[in-house]
This record gives C-alpha cells, structure tokens and sequence, in this order.
C-alpha cells in the first residue's frame, strides 16, 4: 500500500531543503490543543524546521491609564459576565481535550532558540525594534505562524521572507471581531468562517484561504470546531507554499478586537441557557415517553431526482424503535434491493439492513451486517463479478470492505486500509477513462470535525494494494459541502456528487447537488448545481443523502419528535 509517510507534503517535496519556520506565540501554559496540533504537525514534518520562538510578552510595557480606569476596564461587567460564563462552558460542557502530548512536545522545542518581544499590544505594534527584525533576518526565516489570533505584531512579517501567516475566526460585526463564536451564536448564523490571513514583508494584507464549518449551540463548542478544522487549512498552505504556489492577491482588512458589550453578553447568556433547557426537555421527552428529538426515515422515488422534486413522496414504514437512514439501490437478479443504515434506539448502534423496492416501499426487510461497533452508509457495488458492501465503520478505526458469499445475507471481510484512522461515508467512482477513485471524509484529530474534509484517492482496485494521494488533499475543506452524502451519479453525460449541507448547528441540514468540472491526481474542481432543503414535508429537519440509479432514486431525511 503506498501512502505519504509525510503528515502533509507529497513525495516530491522531500528534494527541496528545509523550510525554517519561526512561531508567535504569548504563553506556552495557555496553548490550546489546537496549536499544539500545527506545533507537532511541524515537528514531525522532515522538510520543515522550527528555527525560531518569538514570545510576546504582554504584561509589560502595556499602554497604562489612571489604576481608577484600568481597575473599572479590567472588572467591567460585560468582562466579568463573559469570563464566568466562558468558564462555566469549559468546565462544564465543554472541557478540553488534547489529542497530543504538551508536555513531549515542549521537550522537543526546549532546544529552540526564544526571542522574547516585551509590550506588543495593539498600540505598539511600531515599538518592535530594528535589532529584533534583524535577528529575525539573520535567521534566514522562510514564515512565521502567529498562533495569536487577536494581536499580530505586523512589523514581524520583515523578518521572514514570506512574512506572517495568523488566523482569524468568524465574521467581523461592523470593523470589529469578537470571541471566537460568540457572534455566530447569538446571531443564529448558518456557518463560522476560518480565514488565514498572510501579512506580507511589504506591508500587505492577504487572504491565503478559508473555509466554513458549521455553528454549534455555544461559543466554547464552535471556536473548538473552528479552530481545530483552522488546523487543516495551515497544513494544506503550507504544502501549497513548499510547493511554490504563487497565492493571488486578495485584498483583507486590518483584524481588531473587541469585547462584546454588555447587553451582547446577556443575550449571548439568555441564548445559551434557552438552549440549554431545550436540550434538558428532550432528553427528558425520549426518556419517559420515548418520544424522539429527530427520526430519520428513507424515501423511494422513480425516474431522475434532478428532473423531479421530492415534494409528495412518503417515508417507508418502519419500526417505531429505529430509524432508517444512507439508503444505497444495487440490482440483483432482476430485482433492486435497498441497503440501509438500520439504527436501534435499544442498542445505539447501527446495522446493515436490506429489502426489496415494491413500488415506494421494501419488502422482506432482513439485516445485513451486524457487529459490535457502528455501522452506516452502505456503499455496495460490483467488480469483477463479485459483489462487495463497504460500510462505514469509523467506530472500528479503519475502512472495511466485505465480500458477499451468500447474496444478501452472508458476507466475509476482504479489504482493510486506512488503520487506525477515523474515517466515514467512502465510495468507489471509475471515470470515463476507467481509472478507480475513492472518496472518503477523514477525521485529521479526535479534536476536529469529521463533516469538514473531503479526500480523494487514487486506487488500483477493490484491493486497495496502491493508494495514491490526490495533490489537493483535503480537496475540500468546508462543512458545507465536504462530507459525502451519496455514491457519484451519472445524468446527461455529468457526473454529481450529493454531499451533506452541514449548518445551523444541526448534522445533514441540506442536501448538496454538486457536478464534477474536473478530476485528476492533481485537480479536482466542481461546482453546487442544486440545495435541496427540507421543505418537502411536514415536520422536517434535515435530508443528507441520496442515491440515484438509472431508473430509481432514494434518499433520507429526518422528522423533527415523532
């Protein structure tokens, strides 16, 4: 099996030298796990190299006003609201989890050489001194990576011959940003954007890239979503750079921050605790009367799902103790068969089940596969005359594919990859030129997203005994529209991929309809031709996949407490 021993660069950049890389950073005890992450990613990378710690020291040299002023700034009452209930989140809801070891990795930077920068506030970003920068210089620095997101010492970017790479999370509301989350919480938005922002050595201010990730129901939960999918977007640049991708100009304003006021703050709380409640309510609804927050259920249609509209067709019956869901058709002995992801509310768990399409409903339902960990989104397919079932098995770590020795029944597993990986929703695409190609959504950190990124591989066969990268990878980073949401499908000579819309805080909002413009080892582009919301039916509040085969259709969708 070939794949990149590299975390994140391709084989052929293992022939260039080393890349020197300095850090920004203010205290290495308040790192988050996040910014652990880009630091071992760093490390562990053979053509990269941490040359440099510049550490700001903030508690001198600090702009002073009366104690009187600096006292009431200090404990204002929009500060100390906002620090107690940011505490409480963390604490309680939301605590930290680090996927790395701090303490391995402060040993490994022990032998780093420090620069310590005294009083970079936002008012003496012109204070850094000429001897600093020219230290800077003398290190022969080829970028800095701010791992400050609030405070960038612009000047720094002189010192380094692609200046200074430094995040900045979510939307400003009017010329200022606030709190990582805060804003999208409160104002109900669909997404949180991540930007990486390049400060030239020249002065210039540049979006390097972006992504979107979906908005959880508090602050502490999104700015852990943002931040930890943030760590991905550095990672893939940094390659682009090695590289020696030329990035186009994109202009990006001047980042400042500032605390929300006080009545932002009190309605961020009132928001909060409203959801709060509404979580309580529901756990308590299924517990004593088992009534279900969301029930997903799969829907059978004839014909094209682009030529049509789902408006009028009815869920399959089924069990009041599961739901249905990751519906996939496959034609066997004249007859389509419908395998479905059969979840139990007894067990938790997922199962493989299948049965036969009879007009818009299944019969002779049977299970499929059953195991001890979760199972979902039942890709099945033939090759070689041999039917194969890959389900999504990221509880079990790995990617497995199954054999079928008894149709429908009976399987035994034939292929594994992808050890040790938490993976989901893959599926095998041939093109035109009969090349094989697997789609498959990773998970990069027990920390991050697993709806966020989508990677493409190039395969020899159900095997799986060469595995080649796609240059891009991930191709995709966008909660939007990275997670799959169905196999590849062919109309008028395109090729679509339904993948997964992933906003407003909840899984599988939307639908996405997106055709293939081009697809290589080194390209992959397409572009959204359909949303398809849930608003074909009463009480509904997601749809997340479809399948579509020449003459049948099917995808879920999920009802809101039945």
């Amino acid at each position: 099996m070939l794949l990149n021993r590299s975390p994140f660069l391709s084989k052929q950049d293992h022939f260039a030298l080393n890349s020197r890389i300095g850090i920004l950073i203010d205290d290495f005890h308040d790192l988050s796990n996040w910014q652990w992450r880009i630091i071992e990613a760093v490390l562990d990378e053979p053509t990269l190299e941490f040359t440099l710690i510049l550490q700001e020291n903030k508690t001198q040299n600090q702009v002073r006003h009366s104690p009187i002023r600096d006292f009431f700034t200090r404990f204002s009452p929009n500060r100390t609201l906002f620090k107690i209930q940011k505490y409480i989140e963390q604490r309680v809801f939301f605590k930290a989890v680090f996927s790395v070891d701090t303490i391995e990795l402060r040993t490994r930077l022990a032998s780093v050489p420090t620069i310590e920068i005294e009083g970079q506030d936002s008012s003496k970003y012109d204070e850094i001194t000429k001897t600093i920068i020219e230290r800077l210089q003398q290190s022969n620095l080829d970028l800095i990576i701010s791992l400050d997101s609030l405070c960038v010492p612009v000047r720094l970017a002189e010192g380094a011959k692609n200046g200074i790479w430094s995040f900045c999370f979510g939307s400003p509301v009017g010329a200022y940003y606030s709190p990582i989350g805060f804003n999208e919480v409160i104002q109900k938005e669909s997404s949180i954007e991540c930007r990486l922002i390049s400060y030239s050595p020249n002065g210039q201010m540049q979006l390097v890239d972006h992504a979107f990730f979906n908005r959880g129901w508090s602050m502490v939960e999104t700015a852990t979503m943002a931040s930890e999918g943030g760590v991905s977007i550095l990672l893939k640049n940094l390659k682009k750079l090695r590289q020696g991708y030329n990035y186009p100009s994109y202009p990006h304003g001047q980042v400042k921050y500032k605390y929300p006021s006080l009545f932002q703050v009190m309605r961020y709380i009132t928001t909060f605790y409203i959801s709060l409640w509404d979580k309580l309510e529901r756990r308590m609804a299924y517990r004593l009367w088992g009534q279900r927050h969301e029930c997903w259920s799969v829907f059978i249609g004839k014909g094209n799902f682009l030529e049509g509209t789902p408006h009028g067709l009815k869920p399959l019956k089924m069990p009041k103790d599961e739901f249905w869901a990751d519906p996939f058709l496959f034609n066997y002995g004249g007859e389509d068969y419908v395998f479905f992801e059969n979840y139990s509310y007894k067990t938790n768990r997922g199962k493989i089940s299948c049965g036969k399409v009879d007009g818009h409903q299944l019969l002779d339902i049977v299970d499929v596969l059953d195991l001890e960990y979760h199972l979902s989104f039942p890709f099945i397919f033939e090759e070689d005359g041999v039917i194969y079932l890959m389900p999504e098995t990221s509880e079990n770590k790995r990617l497995e594919i199954y054999r079928a020795l008894d149709f429908p029944t009976k399987w035994e597993l034939a292929t594994t990859a992808f050890e040790g990986e938490q993976v989901a929703d893959a599926f095998f695409f041939n093109d035109t030129q009969n090349q094989k190609w697997l789609f498959i959504n990773k998970q990069m950190a027990e920390t991050s997203p697993l709806n966020s990124e989508l990677f493409i591989y190039k395969v020899d066969s159900v095997a799986l005994n060469t595995i080649l990268p796609h240059a891009q990878n991930p191709v995709i980073i966008d909660a939007r529209v990275a997670r799959n949401g169905g196999a590849i499908f062919e109309y008028e000579n395109e090729y679509y991929r339904p993948s997964q819309r992933n906003t407003e805080g909840v899984y599988g909002r939307a639908l996405n309809i997106n055709r293939i413009k081009k697809l290589t080892l080194e390209t992959y582009e397409e572009e959204n031709v359909r949303i398809v919301e849930p608003d074909f039916d009463k009480n509904l509040m997601a749809t997340h996949h479809l399948h579509q085969t020449d003459k049948l259709f099917v995808f879920d969708a999920a009802y809101k407490a039945k």
